[in-house]
């Protein structure tokens, strides 16, 4: 009956004993994910975009733009610039009865990301000066494709509209 007893109680021992060691292994096999990273502040960054463009000058905006000469950027007007340079130089031409401008992101901005591609659309509302002093009130849409780039995220595509106007009504 001792020798029972005895058997009995080691058994219990060691089950006590690994008890303790499964628990752990448990724990480390229910580890919490790695949190993910914070999210990239999209609205932020094309807000800040569009107040680079504010003085209507390339030269501030360049920094938000990819430079490869094959990328292709649709604005109001002209119909469409190949390559940064061309974007770079037609802008002011386009611009060229405007002083300023202040560009305002839609509050309907919708960003999508996969890796790093990025890709959002949104509507924008705009205020110009004109050179004689007058101002002008616009409004359009944009959808932007961004690229990941070291720590940069750079427009790879822009497409730039305002709406038709309404047709004529027949008298």
């Amino acid at each position: 009956m001792r020798f029972r007893i005895m058997i009995f109680s080691i058994i219990a021992g060691l089950l006590l004993l690994a008890y303790p060691a499964q628990a752990r292994q448990e724990q480390k096999k229910e580890a919490p994910a790695k949190k993910a990273a914070p999210s990239y502040d999209f609205r932020a960054h094309l807000q800040k975009l569009y107040d680079a463009w504010s003085d209507l000058d390339p030269a501030k905006a360049a920094p938000f733009y990819a430079k490869e000469a094959d990328h292709v950027f649709f604005d109001i007007a002209p119909l469409k610039y190949t390559g940064w340079t061309q974007y770079a130089d037609g802008v002011p031409k386009a611009f060229s009865a405007y002083s300023s401008g202040k560009f305002t992101v839609g509050k309907d901005l919708r960003v999508h990301r996969r890796g790093n591609l990025t890709w959002a659309t949104a509507t924008w509302s705009a205020e110009l000066l004109k050179k004689d002093g007058t101002k002008e009130n616009a409004e359009g849409r944009y959808t932007v494709v961004l690229e990941k780039r070291g720590d940069d995220w750079l427009i790879v595509h822009e497409h730039m509209s305002v709406p038709a106007p309404p047709p004529a009504t027949a008298k």
